[in-house]
């Protein structure tokens, strides 16, 4: 059984993202090679989209994308307008609640195999519906496409593993492409909160709101609410608000570039961040390794299950690099994650 597939069939992994770092990394490559797998050994799986694409062919090459394979048995969640276009056969089951530009999302099962656009919601909450159905009715696997800038794929919520593609389109060089993959993966590894009363503690937390901060009271910890309308408002309240007992700022929103700067400016009263888990972070290389350098932590409530990344070393627009030398150098930044090169490493 081939290694990646392996990886993804492991116990406890019900449903799997596929997220590309950008365009043209060979995301749909990865996607269309574990649908085939999942085939080969009449594994029946549910496919779906966080969001929609809408390329049916490459700005700069002009040449048809590859789309989505739907085997028969396979249940596919796709938006109105690509289930009728379809050229699977496919049979209407039901519409789910969810919505896209595209219109409602039907779910349906493959009759004859072929090829479908999947287009689906960005939510996670819409997301999960749609993905719970499938496997109600029958699907073993669940399959979800996405995009780096889609990040609702990769939430543990969701899906239990993730696949990373990259490739040479993500930057000018080799060099540029691994640094980027492996700070990539830096953040999606994000570490779980080990204390089991902070964890708990965070939990409570964000259940109660978007922010809050987390003070050490002897044995315990003690909760006090950011009452700004958003996190992103919140800077000010929780500079004034910062002690020597401050444990932890608990960070419901995303957390970007200016959130982070202000964070480093509390250490050492503001020690560590806790997230929900690492979709929640939007930050630069330079941000997140001066809070870390300066003694910050980052750490999530429910980690991501980072089991592998796939390379595509050519770029529609003209850059590669030699296939063999480019998985080497990556598998090298990247250990002890797993790395692929599925066309590469076929031939």
């Amino acid at each position: 059984m081939p290694e990646l597939f392996k990886l993804v069939q492991k116990e406890n992994i019900g449903a799997t993202a596929i997220v590309g770092m950008t365009k043209n990394v060979g995301k749909t490559v990865t996607f269309n090679y574990l649908v085939k797998q999942f085939e080969r050994m009449k594994i029946i799986p549910g496919l779906v989209s966080a969001g929609y694409d809408g390329e049916r062919f490459d700005r700069l090459t002009l040449k048809e994308k590859p789309r989505i394979y739907a085997p028969e048995g396979a249940y596919v969640a796709t938006a109105k307008a690509c289930f009728e276009a379809a050229e699977a056969g496919l049979e209407y089951i039901e519409e789910g609640s969810a919505s896209t530009p595209l219109g409602g999302v039907y779910i349906g099962r493959v009759e004859n195999a072929g090829f479908v656009e999947l287009a689906g919601p960005g939510s996670v909450s819409g997301l999960k519906e749609l993905t719970s159905r499938m496997f109600s009715l029958g699907a073993e696997h669940g399959l979800v496409d996405g995009a780096i800038n889609r990040l609702a794929s990769a939430s543990p919520f969701l899906t239990d593993a993730v696949v990373l593609a990259t490739g040479a389109s993500l930057g000018p060089t080799m060099k540029d492409v691994i640094s980027k993959t492996a700070f990539r993966r830096t953040l999606l590894e994000t570490p779980v909160v080990n204390d089991e009363l902070l964890h708990r503690t965070a939990q409570i937390s964000l259940e109660r709101g978007n922010a809050a901060l987390i003070y050490r009271d002897g044995s315990e910890y003690c909760i006090e609410p950011i009452r700004a309308l958003t996190p992103l408002l919140a800077g000010t309240e929780i500079i004034n608000r910062c002690t020597r007992d401050t444990a932890a700022l608990v960070f419901g929103g995303a957390l970007v570039d200016k959130n982070l700067q202000e964070i480093t400016n509390l250490l050492p009263l503001l020690p560590k961040v806790i997230l929900r888990d690492a979709t929640k972070l939007f930050i630069t290389p330079e941000f997140y390794w001066r809070y870390i350098n300066r003694g910050g932590k980052i750490t999530v409530l429910n980690q991501i299950n980072l089991v592998a990344v796939t390379l595509n070393p050519f770029d529609p627009g003209g850059r590669s690099y030699d296939p063999q030398q480019f998985l080497e150098h990556m598998t090298e930044a990247l250990k002890p994650c797993p790395v692929f090169d599925l066309i590469y490493e076929a031939g």
